[in-house]
Formats: structure tokens, sequence, C-alpha cells
């Protein structure tokens, strides 16, 4: 009976973390990097360089062309540094709807154990697997875009639920085999 409850866990929490990853990218999509060839059209064949001498021609061409690369350029920097705005607050907001998502499926999972009879503590266990999942999820895509207090703080809050949850579980568990 053992043997099910752990592939019961490791089920639950394989599917549970999956769907948790699913959800947050369907209902809250990432931003699209730029892409060059969107960005910029289709390159103009370069001036044949180096120029004649006496080719003012060639030499006007040349200039006008590079010209015209380095404004492409800088517009596609910008569209770069647009994108990049954009991913440090999509992860900002990641970290914190993984971290909610997580907690909060981690505490049903915990009550779960707790208050349902069920004849196997494998889905319960799984569920709240599946919510640490998540709050690692959140973590790993928030990490550079998170101020160091408030990952603290989530960091606390979901200490404080882990372990004192853990121990008065064993407690109430030690209890019962007394």
């Amino acid at each position: 009976m053992k043997i099910v409850n752990i592939v019961l866990a490791i089920g639950t929490a394989i599917i549970l973390g999956a769907l948790i990853n699913l959800g947050i990218r369907a209902f809250y999509p990432e931003p699209v990097a730029p892409d060059y060839g969107t960005i910029v059209p289709a390159a103009s064949a370069p001036v044949a360089a180096p120029c004649a001498a006496n080719d003012a021609q060639c030499k006007k061409d040349l200039v006008n062309y590079n010209a015209k690369q380095q404004a492409e350029q800088a517009q596609y920097d910008q569209a770069s540094k647009d994108y990049q705005a954009a991913m440090n607050l999509y992860n900002r907001n990641l970290f914190i709807i993984a971290n909610i998502v997580g907690i909060v499926i981690f505490l049903v999972g915990f009550l779960l154990v707790l208050y349902a009879a069920l004849a196997s503590q494998g889905v319960p266990i799984g569920i709240m697997m599946a919510g640490l999942w998540g709050i690692i999820y959140g973590y790993a895509n928030g990490w550079g875009s998170i101020d160091d207090r408030l990952k603290f703080f989530v960091g606390l809050v979901i200490a404080a639920i882990v372990i004192g949850g853990s121990m008065w579980l064993m407690q109430r568990h030690a209890r019962k085999s007394v």
C-alpha cells in the first residue's frame, strides 16, 4: 500500500505542478522578444567598399547605408530595452502569482491531510508538493526581478507555513499513534 501512496503523491505533484505552469502561461502570457527581422526591414545590399578615391557617389551611398544601419540598430536596441523592462515586470508578477497559487495549493493539500478521510494520503501529499513546486517556480523565474525584501518576506511566510504546519501535523500524528 505504501508504494501506491508514493506513486499517487508523485503523479499528483507532477500533474498539478504542470497545471500551475500551464495556467499561468495561459492566463498571463510572457512578453514576446523582439525579432530583428520584424523590426528592421530586409537590409539592402551594402555598397561595395572600399570606394574608388574619385567616386563621390559611392562614398555618399556608403555613408547613407551606414547611417541607415545605425538607425535600424538603434530601433532594435530600443525594442530590446522595452522587452527587457516588460520581462522584469512580468517576472515580478509571475513571482507573486506563482507564490500565491503555490501557498493556496499547499494549504489545500495540508487541510486535506488533516481533515479528509481519504484511504490514501498520497493525493494530499502530492497536492502539497505541487504547491511547493509553484512556490519554487515563482522564485526561479522572478529571482532577478524582485526586491530582496519581498523575497525575504514571502520566504518567511512560506517557511512559517511549511515548517510550522509540518511540525503541528507531526505532533498530531504522534498523538494519534500513542
